[in-house]
């Protein structure tokens, strides 16, 4: 789940991989190539420059007695997104003990998504990611690859078309879905992992058919809509 079109960035100071298709970087140099990436802000390292000297040079004195640099930029941004925190959601509460957090419905959803569906298989942890690449088919609408995903950057085979695991926080909130919004509603989402994806020749093994019941798809949604929490930044 996850897309590049609504990106959601939160408790990345505790993530181990960055960009859904990119090689894992430490979290200090995280910021510069985003900025300047053609396919994410698509600025010139000049006009960067530019900006930050006409209007931060005050600042990057202050904080790094330095004039303002690439590497510098890099890490003021990587900084500032480490204070980007996620919390206080419903299942949080749950989690913390709080058993009226969770709705009846949400509670069955949680079973499931760390049961039989096996979505907690790649969604784990706090984050509710694995930090990992994988293969749906979500790449393969029509039998056929349009998107090499990792692959792209690790020119390995078995990556084709397998893109990082992002986290559901905030799932509710962050639609459309998939790496390239191709899903418009957390619905859609779950048909197509009920369906067992998209098949093709390196769909990850625990991608399969779940023939969920009408009822079982309510509940995993209600859990879905309870990781919808606070976000604080800047702290």
């Amino acid at each position: 789940m996850g897309n590049r079109n609504t990106p959601i960035i939160v408790n990345r100071a505790w993530g181990g991989g960055f960009f859904l298709d990119r090689p894992r970087r430490p979290a200090g140099t995280v910021g510069a190539p985003a900025v300047l990436n053609p396919s994410e802000l698509g600025m010139s390292a000049q006009a960067l420059l530019s900006v930050m000297q006409a209007r931060y040079r005050p600042e990057f004195r202050a904080t790094f007695d330095a004039e303002p640099s690439l590497e510098l930029a890099a890490r003021a941004l990587a900084s500032y997104v480490r204070t980007i925190v996620d919390g206080d959601s419903p299942f949080d509460r749950y989690a913390a003990g709080d058993g009226s957090a969770l709705s009846k419905s949400a509670q069955r959803g949680l079973k499931l998504f760390q049961g039989n569906a096996g979505c907690g298989q790649c969604h784990a942890g706090p984050n509710l990611t694995d930090e990992d690449f994988h293969n749906t088919g979500v790449a393969w609408p029509t039998g056929t690859v349009t998107d090499e995903g990792r692959a792209g950057v690790s020119h390995c085979d078995a990556d084709r078309g397998a893109f990082k695991t992002p986290t559901l926080r905030e799932v509710s909130r962050t639609a459309p879905y998939m790496h390239g919004g191709s899903l418009g509603t957390l619905d859609e989402v779950i048909e197509f992992y009920d369906g067992g994806g998209q098949r093709n020749p390196g769909l990850d093994a625990r991608i399969r058919p779940l023939h969920l019941s009408g009822s079982k798809k309510r509940d995993l949604l209600a859990f879905l809509r309870s990781l919808a929490g606070r976000i604080r930044d800047r702290d």
